[in-house]
C-alpha cells in the first residue's frame, strides 16, 4: 500500500514485510552554492533532518529510501558536503533499520561520503514487490532498467514540480504531487531505440520480443522535492519542459495528469490548470 504523508513531500510504502519512507531531492549544501552569488543563507541541513526525524517518529518506518540528489554538487564533492552529508546520514541511520539511496544526477562522488551500511543503487532504479503489486523507484534523469517497465507504479523525483498561481499581479507557487500515466507505445519505441534494438511496426510487440514482457500501464508518481529551499519547475505553463528521458521522449501523458497539493487538495487535470 502506498500513501502520501499529509502535508509533507514524502511517501509511505507498506508491504507485508516492511514500512518504507520514500523521499527525494535533499540537495544538502544547496545554500552554499547560493553564497557564491552573494546570497547568504545559514545551513539548512539541520532543519531538513528535523523535518525528516519528525516524520520518522510519527510513522515509525523500518527503512528509508532516498530517490537521489542527496547532495547538491554534481560531479564533485564540495567542501561543506564532506561534513554535512555523512553527519546527516549517520543521524538518519540511527533512527531506522536501513537507509538506501538511488543515485541522482547531483550525486557525483556520493559513495565516498556514505557511512558504513548505507546501500547505494544505480540511477536506473530498483523494484519492490508486495504480493501482486510491484513498485519501481528511480531518480528520473536516466532510463530505468527494462524490468521496471513491468511495475504497477513508478515513483520518481528529479523535477521538483510546483504549480504557479497568478492573480492581480501577485505570484504564488506551491509544491505538488503529479499523478500520471505513460504512453505504452512511445515508451516501448523510445526505450528500444535507447537500447540499440530494432523497432518493428508494432513497438509494443517488439518490446515484448526483446524483453519477454509488455510495457505495463503503470501509474507514475512524480514527487515534490524534500528540501523546500529549492523552488521548482512550474508545470502549469505553456510548453513546459521537464527533465529526464521519459519526458524528453514525450512518453508521459503530462496534460492528462492529476495534480495534488501537499495537503492532499485535488487541483484537477494539468490541462485545465495551464496559465
Amino acid at each position: 500500500m502506498l500513501k502520501i504523508v499529509p502535508d509533507e513531500p514524502a511517501l509511505i510504502l507498506e508491504t507485508s514485510l516492511h514500512k518504507i519512507l520514500i523521499i527525494s531531492d535533499l540537495h544538502l549544501g544547496f545554500e552554499k552554492g547560493l553564497s557564491s552569488k552573494g546570497i547568504n543563507i545559514p545551513s539548512q541541513t539541520q532543519k531538513i533532518f528535523d523535518k525528516l526525524k519528525s516524520i520518522i517518529e510519527k510513522f515509525s518506518p523500518d527503512s528509508i529510501i532516498i530517490l537521489g540528489d542527496v547532495k547538491h554538487g554534481t560531479l564533485k564533492i564540495v567542501p561543506q558536503e564532506w561534513v554535512d552529508v555523512p553527519q546527516f546520514l549517520n543521524k538518519i541511520k540511527d533512527l531506522v533499520k536501513s537507509v538506501e539511496i538511488i543515485r541522482g544526477n547531483h550525486d557525483g562522488g556520493l559513495k565516498a561520503l556514505l557511512p558504513k551500511g548505507i546501500e547505494i543503487h544505480s540511477s536506473r532504479g530498483i523494484s519492490i514487490k508486495d504480493g501482486k503489486e510491484s513498485f519501481a523507484l528511480i531518480h528520473g534523469h536516466a532510463w530505468p532498467y527494462p524490468k521496471l517497465f513491468n511495475c504497477d507504479v513508478l515513483i520518481m523525483g528529479h523535477n521538483h514540480p510546483i504549480i504557479e498561481f497568478r492573480e492581480y499581479g501577485f505570484r504564488m507557487v506551491e509544491p505538488v504531487w503529479v499523478m500520471a500515466r505513460w504512453d505504452k507505445k512511445k515508451v516501448a519505441k523510445s526505450f528500444l531505440k535507447f537500447s540499440g534494438l530494432k523497432v518493428g511496426d508494432d513497438p509494443i510487440a517488439s518490446f515484448k520480443d526483446a524483453f519477454g514482457f509488455y510495457v505495463r500501464d503503470s501509474k507514475i508518481v512524480i514527487m515534490p522535492n524534500f528540501n523546500p529551499l529549492l523552488g521548482g519547475n512550474a508545470i502549469n505553463v505553456d510548453n513546459v519542459s521537464l527533465l529526464g528521458p521519459l519526458f524528453s521522449s514525450r512518453c508521459i501523458k503530462l496534460d492528462e495528469s492529476e495534480i495534488y497539493l501537499l495537503d492532499g487538495s485535488y487541483l484537477g487535470h494539468l490541462s485545465n490548470l495551464i496559465s
